[in-house]
């Protein structure tokens, strides 16, 4: 089941009601999206949330193990993963102001949705490179490599992010 379809179902027996009156539907359809695409960013960040934390306490481990060399690495890595965090939160969700020429349509709301869920399927991705430098950080070994695709990742997660208002236009 869909974000979409969730949202549905959560509607109250008078939204349900309402929802179907002629000039209300079209407004609650997009009013639907908006707080499905909603909900995907907040899971979104609670997920990368979790994933700083972890950094964190590796960065802890390694400062433990020895590894001052590689603080300041790490720390930017953490930083931009902070920095997506922040632009997922605070992401606009497919609004457009009453008198704007162009509206926001339901398609462009729907792409919007995808988008943001496609970047739900990216942190198995940077999983996958924690995992790689907490073996690093464990072995003491390929510590900088580590941190290296940790922060390429999420330049690139970045990047994409960036590229988010592009979807919602369709280019």
């Amino acid at each position: 089941m869909d974000a979409i379809e969730k949202a549905k179902e959560a509607m109250s027996g008078l939204e349900r009601g309402l929802s179907k009156l002629p000039g209300i539907k079209g407004y609650k359809e997009k009013e639907l999206r908006r707080e499905a695409d909603k909900s995907v960013r907040d899971s979104l960040a609670r997920r990368l949330e979790a994933r700083r934390r972890k950094i964190t306490a590796l960065q802890s481990e390694l400062l433990t193990a020895g590894g001052l060399l590689w603080m300041d690495d790490v720390e930017k890595v953490v930083g931009r993963l902070q920095l997506l965090i922040d632009r997922i939160k605070t992401a606009s969700y497919g609004y457009a102001p009453l008198f704007d020429s162009e509206k926001v349509k339901e398609e462009q709301l729907d792409k919007l949705g995808q988008f943001d869920e496609s970047l739900l399927a990216e942190v198995t991705r940077l999983d996958e490179a924690i995992s790689t430098l907490e073996e690093a950080v464990a072995a003491n070994e390929n510590v900088k490599q580590a941190i290296a695709g940790v922060g390429d990742l999420l330049s690139a997660l970045n990047e994409t992010f960036g590229r988010r208002e592009e979807a919602i236009r369709g280019e």
